[in-house]
C-alpha cells in the first residue's frame, strides 16, 4: 500500500508544478514548444539514478526505454498547448478525468490488466470525481464561444488518448525492466527527443530568442519547477512500477483539488498573473468531486 502514500505526494508536487506552469507559460515562455524543449533536457538529470540499481543494457529493453521517453514528450506538448490556451483548473483536470479511461483501455487490451468488482468501483468512483472536478455543469462555458469549447475539447482529449498509450507503454517497460533501469532510458530518450524540436526554425527562434530574453527571476523559477517536476514524476513512475498504472492514473483529480486551492489563492492575491473565478454552484460540484475521490481513496487504502 506504500504506492497509496507515494502517489498522493506525487501530485500534491504536481499540483505545484502546473501552477506554476501556468505563471511561466503566460509571463515568460510564449510557446509550448520552449517549454517542453527544457522538460526534455532536464530529463537528461534523471541518469542520477543510475548509481542506484542495476542497469540492464539488453538491446530490446535499451530501445524500447529510449522510445518510450521520446513518445512522452508528444502528449506533453499537447498538454502545455492545451494549458497555454485555456484557464488551468479547466482543461488541465479535463485531460486528468479522460486520461485514466484510455489507461485502463489500453491496459486492459495490452498489458492483462484486470479488476475485482470492488477495483471497479474504486476506478469509476476516482474516474468521476476526477471529470466532476473538471466539468461545468453550470452554465460558466457559455461565456465561451462554441468554436473555442470544441477546440479545447479535440486538443485535451488528444492529449489524453496519447498519454494513455505512454502510461500504458510506461507500465511495459517496468514489467520488462527493474525500475532504475527502465527509469534511466526513459529520460535519456525524452533528453534525446528534446532535440526534434531544433529542427522547426521557428521553433529554434522561440527557444534561442526566449533564453537570451529570460531574467535570471524567471530562470530562477523555471530551474525551481522543473526539480520540483522531476522529484514529483520519478514518485509518480515508481508509483506505477508497484502499482496499478490505471488506478494511479485515476488517481490524477487530486492533483487537481490541489491545483484548484492554490489557483484560487493565487488568484486572489495576484489577478493579474492568474485568473480563475469558481461560482458557489461550481465550488458545490467541486467539493462533490472531492468527496467521491475521497471515497475513492478511502477504498484503496481499506
Amino acid at each position: 500500500m506504500i504506492w497509496l502514500f507515494i502517489v498522493l505526494a506525487a501530485y500534491f508536487l504536481i499540483s505545484i508544478n502546473l501552477t506554476l506552469d501556468k505563471v511561466i507559460l503566460k509571463n515568460s515562455l510564449p510557446h509550448p514548444a520552449v517549454y517542453c524543449f527544457y522538460m526534455g533536457i532536464l530529463s537528461i538529470f534523471g541518469l542520477v539514478f543510475a548509481p542506484f540499481g542495476v542497469i540492464d543494457f539488453n538491446a530490446k529493453e535499451v530501445v524500447t526505454g529510449i522510445l518510450v521517453g521520446a513518445f512522452f514528450l508528444l502528449p506533453l506538448y499537447f498538454m502545455y498547448k492545451a494549458v497555454f490556451e485555456n484557464e488551468a483548473t479547466r482543461v488541465g483536470p479535463l485531460i486528468g478525468a479522460v486520461t485514466p479511461i484510455f489507461v485502463w483501455l489500453f491496459s486492459f487490451l495490452f498489458l492483462g490488466e484486470r479488476f475485482t468488482p470492488g477495483g471497479i468501483i474504486v476506478f469509476l468512483l476516482l474516474v468521476a470525481g476526477g471529470f466532476l472536478i473538471s466539468v461545468d455543469l453550470n452554465g460558466e462555458e457559455r461565456n465561451l464561444k462554441r468554436k473555442k469549447v470544441i477546440s479545447m475539447l479535440k486538443i485535451a482529449v488528444l492529449a489524453a488518448f496519447m498519454f494513455g498509450i505512454y502510461y500504458a507503454l510506461l507500465k511495459y517497460v517496468y514489467e520488462e525492466d527493474t525500475f532504475v533501469s527502465g527509469f534511466v532510458w526513459t529520460r535519456l530518450g525524452s533528453f534525446l527527443a528534446a532535440f526534434v524540436f531544433l529542427l522547426s526554425a521557428k521553433n529554434r527562434r522561440l527557444i534561442f530568442g526566449e533564453s537570451k530574453t529570460l531574467k535570471p527571476k524567471t530562470g530562477v523559477l523555471v530551474a525551481a519547477n522543473k526539480t520540483l517536476s522531476g522529484i514529483a514524476f520519478a514518485l509518480l513512475n515508481y508509483a506505477i512500477a508497484i502499482g496499478s498504472v490505471t488506478l494511479v492514473n485515476a488517481m490524477q483529480g487530486l492533483q487537481y483539488v490541489f491545483l484548484l486551492i492554490m489557483v484560487a489563492i493565487l488568484s486572489y492575491k495576484y489577478p493579474h498573473i492568474l485568473t480563475e473565478a469558481v461560482s458557489r454552484k461550481s465550488l458545490t460540484q467541486k467539493i462533490i468531486a472531492v468527496t467521491l475521490i475521497g471515497l475513492g481513496l478511502a477504498m484503496i487504502a481499506l
